[in-house]
């Protein structure tokens, strides 16, 4: 978890960056890894659709998720 702050500007708002990564192995030849990434950035405006129109109404602030599913195939020489 890693958190920023601008002391400079706005030092109450701060940035979060949040890794979360588990990683297991399924048999003898199969592993697989899940990694969720959480992301708050105040600076950053995501478009809104607050009547599902399909056209966003507005701009503001909101949470970014990015997960990740990975499958290996593992063998020893």
């Amino acid at each position: 978890m890693d958190l920023f702050s601008n002391y400079l500007h706005n030092p109450d708002n701060v940035d979060v960056n949040w890794e979360t990564l588990i990683s297991f192995k399924v048999n003898k030849f199969i592993s697989s890894s899940i990694t969720t990434t959480l992301v708050y950035d105040d600076d950053v405006l995501v478009p809104i659709d607050q009547n599902d129109d399909g056209v966003p109404d507005s701009r503001g602030r909101r949470i970014q998720f990015k997960e990740t599913l990975g499958i290996g195939l593992t063998y020893r020489f």
